[in-house]
């Protein structure tokens, strides 16, 4: 039992540090928003995609969708989509309150928490903590991926973070050839 119970608390503490592949070619995501309309991922290649993994009832999810919906609005014309995807249980009827909470101004679906889990290959034993976000490329590459858990999600950094990685992506042309994620060891 002692073992066992070693073995788990390694693994919840070695977990978070085995990060993803990034880049990575994203998988395809595909959802209907709250305003109904049908959004594919991969009908956004040559855009620089935002994805918000969120939990509707969540206050760091609704400041970082607030956050998000502005830097929609400041960078739209150039090239830049936010997107949302809810993973709480039951999350489709509660969309709407979270929009009006957060004033959301980008579409929001649902997406299986396990599905979440997997397209942001992060472990199945380890708790997410929320929200997420990956930043997808225009060629359809996964470029960054972080977490409430994380430095780069703090209030104090975060839109500076994203603002950064945005500059940097909208500057690179959408052939740019992006280099591939070194093996894990």
């Amino acid at each position: 039992m002692r073992i066992l119970l070693s073995t788990l608390l390694a693994l919840s503490v070695l977990a978070p540090l085995q990060a993803a592949d990034v880049p990575r070619p994203a998988t395809e995501i595909k959802f209907i928003s709250q305003t109904g309309e049908t959004i594919r991922l991969s009908e956004l290649k040559g855009k620089v995609v935002i994805i918000e993994f969120l939990l509707t009832h969540c206050p760091s999810c609704k400041s970082s969708a607030r956050l998000l919906g502005n830097l929609q609005r400041q960078y739209d014309a150039k090239g830049v989509r936010v997107i949302g995807l809810a993973i709480d249980a039951g999350a489709g009827p509660k969309i709407p309150g979270f929009v009006q909470e957060a004033n959301a101004t980008f579409p929001i679906g649902v997406m299986e928490h396990s599905k979440a889990q997997e397209f942001l290959q992060f472990p199945s034993i380890v708790q997410m903590m929320m929200p997420r976000i990956a930043i997808v490329d225009k060629k359809g590459m996964i470029r960054e991926q972080h977490g409430a858990d994380e430095p780069w999600m703090s209030p104090a950094m975060e839109e500076t973070n994203i603002r950064k990685v945005i500059d940097k992506l909208l500057a690179e042309p959408a052939s740019a050839a992006v280099k591939k994620a070194a093996p894990k060891k």
